[in-house]
């Protein structure tokens, strides 16, 4: 089956029967596993009833699908350029068609930028760690440069983020590292190449609320223009929010 009617109505039948605690977030490969797991069990049986009772009246579709066949309904295509307001909800849920997020009002967009452009981050050179600074988003140049090694090196974490300079500082020196210094090393050397290579845009990105080095990256990689870019940057931040429920702590 897999649709978010499915799988909607299965995450909503699992709060009832108590698989799913009440304060858990739906995320769709979840509410598909429960379908698969419990697909013949009473759990599955009821998710149909519902839907059958409260979405889908299958006797009248019946009936007009079978006046089309006899064409005694006629069916007519129009060609159009955009989609319709009536569309772009169901397609918000089919991004294996539609790539974009559905249009979002201009202001909407113009609040994202403003708030994206406040964001507070410590850049610090990736490659000695000596220098770091703490910008807005607004303040950052496209070029930046360590004043102490001059590597185009530099990395972007949250504002308060004292711990990652030592890490750098401990990889610089040819110290050991443990295994999450490790992860976080790597990670901020991933957003450094991402800021060298598409410089203050990439700040902008991970500017995003849950964006991270490998969804910036994917945004960047399929950027067209500043509206798609900002588009793209709202989606993930929903998606985030919408799944962050089922993120390790």
């Amino acid at each position: 089956m897999g649709t978010h009617n499915v799988n909607w109505r299965t995450w909503s039948v699992a709060k009832k029967f108590g698989i799913v605690g009440r304060g858990a977030v739906y995320e769709r490969k979840s509410a598909r596993f429960l379908y698969e797991r419990y697909s013949k069990t009473v759990l599955v049986s009821e998710v149909f009833r519902e839907l059958f009772h409260d979405k889908y009246d299958l006797k009248n579709s019946d009936k007009i699908l079978k006046q089309i066949r006899e064409n005694k309904i006629h069916v007519t295509w129009f060609e159009v350029d955009q989609f319709s307001k009536l569309a772009e909800p169901i397609l918000d849920h089919t991004a294996k068609y539609y790539s974009s997020p559905a249009n979002l009002d201009k202001g909407i967009l113009d609040l994202v930028k403003s708030r994206l452009e406040k964001t507070k981050h410590r850049l610090i050179c990736a490659r000695c760690g000596k220098w770091e600074r703490v910008v807005e988003t607004s303040e950052v140049k496209n070029i930046l440069i360590c004043p102490y090694c001059k590597g185009r090196q530099v990395t972007a974490t949250f504002y308060s983020d004292y711990d990652l300079p030592k890490i750098i500082r401990k990889k610089y020196e040819g110290k050991k590292l443990s295994s999450d210094e490790k992860h976080k090393f790597n990670r901020a050397w991933k957003v450094s190449s991402l800021i060298e290579n598409f410089g203050k845009t990439a700040i902008i990105v991970i500017s995003g609320y849950g964006v991270g080095a490998d969804t910036a990256a994917r945004i960047l990689r399929n950027m067209v223009d500043e509206e798609h870019l900002f588009k793209q940057i709202y989606e993930a931040e929903r998606q985030y929010v919408v799944t962050r429920g089922f993120w390790d702590s």
